[in-house]
């Protein structure tokens, strides 16, 4: 069988991964979470849907593993554990030698690997996309919906290490620099402006495919990278195109550690991490609570979010909610403080909470800081991206003068952003 590599760190990984063997099958469409595909099965156009699924598949994975690792090293969660490289998670200590970060799978054999994961979700969505492109329509059924499906998961890698990683590289190309390492200091914004094009391409073709759910999955990726630019205005506009029940969730299950919800496994089930006492008895939307019991080191006391209660809990990707919030902060920055209010207090409401009030775009934008630390908690490193882009002291970077962990009395590391991996540059 052979295999294709996918990254400069090549590890051999399969165009398609997940949780089921498909000798255990019958019929590779019937398939839910396709296993691993020779690599020239990859060129039959029935099956274009697997296929899809799969970049499905791969994004979630990813996904997984950059929440629970962004949740950790935010001021979220605190690490209660002694074991490395797990307590290093909490504790600002990874670095760029650091393997479960680089190279570690979605598997529960490793914490919250990233960078090889990351780039296996974009590329496999490039790859597929390429392929769907050269199909026709009858030989694939719903084929223009695929494509925008592909397209717009495609972008979220690029968004989200656009978000908090140093520095990347794609395809062997040159290393560009984003945020400067130990620092909040923006220099660059390369997979930024990438994710901003795969998010109004899939727009584009999930308004020709009719594919309504996709349209506002990418029109809420789209706002987040326009806020991420500072293009206020345009991500308030795009944001306010997003309904507000809408919902999207990243699928997780119980078939195979791949798919475990890795908050749930590594935090709520082993304690490894409890959350930080800043989240705790502060607002009812961070669902909060104390376990009664000890973390993973006994002593101390294990607190944990209650918005995933099991191996297979979902993990939200995007939302009206999340919509409205950067639809409010893009007004704000704007000059429109009483329209960003008034989207915050009618959010507030539906969680019977007071009303608050700015006067002043610095007093709305610290308002609706903390409504996204309410709403987004836990959730696909939104706390994390907050710390960096608005420059947010914790766990030791400026402004904050927290040293340690109370917890452990173990000093904090230097990383803020994610670091370039040593591998990455050597071009292993």
């Amino acid at each position: 069988m052979r295999i294709i590599q996918v990254s400069r760190i090549g590890q051999g990984l399969a165009v398609v991964a997940a949780g089921l063997a498909l000798a255990a099958c019958s019929n590779l469409l019937e398939v839910q979470f396709p296993g691993r595909i020779p690599a020239e099965q990859t060129n039959d156009p029935s099956l274009a849907s697997v296929l899809a699924r799969s970049v499905v598949s791969d994004l979630e994975c990813a996904y997984n593993n950059y929440a629970g690792g962004s949740a950790a090293h935010s001021d979220e969660y605190e690490s209660a554990n002694s074991n490395v490289p797990g307590r290093n998670w909490g504790e600002r200590s990874i670095g760029a030698d650091e393997d479960d970060y680089v190279l570690g799978p979605c598997e529960n054999n490793s914490y919250f690997g990233m960078h090889t994961t990351l780039h296996t979700a974009r590329y496999q969505a490039e790859d597929i996309f390429t392929r769907l492109s050269g199909w026709t329509d009858a030989q694939v059924p719903g084929r223009a919906s695929l494509m925008a499906t592909v397209k717009t998961y495609n972008g979220f890698p690029y968004l989200f290490m656009g978000e908090t990683f140093c520095s990347v590289s794609f395809d062997k190309g040159a290393k560009l620099d984003q945020i400067t390492p130990g620092t909040t200091t923006r220099t660059g914004s390369a997979a930024l402006v990438l994710a901003e094009t795969k998010f109004t391409e899939a727009i584009a073709l999930a308004q020709t495919a009719g594919n309504t759910d996709m349209l506002n999955l990418a029109r809420v990726g789209l706002a987040r990278t326009k806020l991420d630019l500072k293009k206020y205005a345009e991500a308030a506009a795009t944001a306010a195109l997003v309904p507000l029940d809408y919902v999207k969730m990243a699928d997780r299950g119980t078939e195979s550690s791949r798919r475990y919800n890795k908050i749930f496994f590594f935090m709520t089930a082993n304690g490894y991490h409890t959350v930080s006492q800043a989240y705790r008895n502060l607002d009812p939307r961070l669902k909060v609570i104390d376990t009664g019991h000890g973390a993973f080191n006994p002593p101390i006391r294990s607190w944990q979010t209650t918005k995933y209660a099991a191996l297979n809990s979902p993990i939200r990707l995007a939302s009206g909610v999340e919509a409205r919030l950067i639809q409010a902060e893009g007004l704000a920055e704007t000059g429109n403080v009483a329209g960003a209010m008034a989207l915050v207090n009618a959010g507030r409401a539906t969680a019977s909470l007071p009303a608050l009030s700015a006067s002043t775009t610095a007093q709305a934008v610290a308002i609706i800081m903390s409504e996204r630390q309410a709403e987004l908690a836990f959730e696909g490193g939104q706390r994390l991206n907050d710390l960096l882009r608005r420059g947010l002291g914790w766990k030791g970077v400026a402004p904050s003068t927290k040293i340690s962990n109370e917890f452990t009395g173990d000093l904090y590391g230097a990383t803020t952003c994610w670091p370039y991996p040593t591998k990455e540059a050597n071009g292993a």
